[in-house]
């Protein structure tokens, strides 16, 4: 019997290698490219809905993005935006917007003038604009739209409420950021404004845009060098003390009577006084932003308490001012006399604060 060997040791299967990399047919050969800063790095669809996840006004309804933009838009500001044609068919199907001309679009928030605005492809302007920022705009309430200079076609000669519409055929002067697609810059609507309304008003609309931010004393100074002639002298009042148009108004023409009137005063106890006549009368101006019913009580505690100093409180409505004011006038000429006759006969001083002893 032949001794028993033992089998030749296994050998392990050579080491697999990895196949060389596969080449495109574009590179003819070239080796991998190293992944590179992210700018350099193809971008896959995941990365794309992630970039657009990250820009919300493409995710937005297209009604949700006519609201941000004023509640009216064109077709090329909301495809700026990132809406679509079909985001546009699907929101008119559903309700949620309405075609109001070609090109033009309004969500469920838009107002009578800018529906008024859109039917005649033009922009809201002049004192309708002012009318939008509570800045003073006299008595005309015509709605105002501006058109291109050349702008032919026929144009609603009337208003949803049947009144006249004035249009204003012009290039925009000052163009800005402000500017809207349906609403002309501040600037164009206070320059229009003040070719539109006469002196008095003209001058209390430059003090009133300012009083209520919607231009800046550099703005009005640069308007006032393009201002009509006319206004040269009522250029040369402005104060910007004024807080409205009426408060402008009375203390213009009180001044023009020959009265010494100062705006705004400061009285401790008591606030701002609108207009402060000849240091005895306090003139304070109701309009219609601040005198609702609400404040009934707190204006007669506060024309009490000027009444308590030694000068009289005399309290002017919106009409008095601009329908009656003959009438107004002889009222404040009768109490400013007597004001005065009762303090050349009265010993003692004018109080000037609340608490301050005879």
């Amino acid at each position: 019997m032949q001794p028993r060997t033992s089998p030749p040791p296994r050998t392990s299967p050579p080491p697999r290698t990895s196949p060389p990399p596969r080449t495109s047919p574009l590179s003819h050969g070239a080796p991998p490219q190293v992944a590179g800063p992210r700018s350099s790095a193809p971008v896959s669809a995941a990365a794309g809905a992630g970039r657009a996840r990250g820009h919300p006004e493409r995710m937005r309804s297209a009604a949700t993005l006519i609201c941000t933009l004023g509640h009216a838009a064109t077709t090329d500001e909301l495809l700026r935006h990132g809406a679509s044609p079909a985001h546009l068919r699907t929101a008119i199907q559903r309700g949620a917007i309405v075609r109001a001309a070609r090109g033009v679009y309004l969500c469920a928030h838009a107002d009578r003038d800018q529906r008024d605005a859109a039917a005649a492809h033009a922009r809201i302007s002049c004192l309708s604009a002012l009318r939008r920022a509570r800045v003073w705009a006299g008595l005309d309430r015509s709605l105002h739209l501006q058109l291109p200079a050349h702008a032919g076609g026929s144009r609603p000669g009337r208003d949803h409420g049947g009144s006249p519409i004035r249009y204003h055929w012009a290039h925009p002067r000052f163009p800005g950021s402000a500017e809207r697609s349906w609403l002309v810059s501040p600037m164009e609507a206070v320059w229009q404004a003040i070719h539109c309304l006469d002196e008095e008003h003209a001058i209390a609309c430059l003090e009133s845009a300012v009083h209520e931010g919607f231009l800046t004393i550099d703005q009005v100074r640069e308007l006032c060098g393009r201002a009509p002639a006319r206004l040269a002298g009522g250029i040369q009042e402005l104060e910007f003390t004024s807080g409205s148009g009426l408060e402008t108004i009375v203390r213009r023409r009180l001044r023009h009577a020959g009265y010494s009137v100062v705006a705004q005063q400061h009285v401790t106890g008591i606030g701002d006084e609108d207009l402060v006549v000849e240091d005895c009368v306090a003139l304070e101006t109701d309009g219609e932003k601040w005198h609702g019913p609400d404040r009934f009580h707190a204006d007669r505690t506060r024309d009490l308490k000027t009444e308590a100093l030694g000068r009289r409180a005399i309290r002017l409505t919106h009409d008095q001012i601009l329908y009656e004011w003959e009438t107004t006038l002889a009222a404040i000429a009768r109490v400013v006399e007597d004001a005065q006759r009762a303090r050349s006969g009265r010993f003692g001083r004018l109080l000037t604060r609340l608490g301050d002893p005879l």
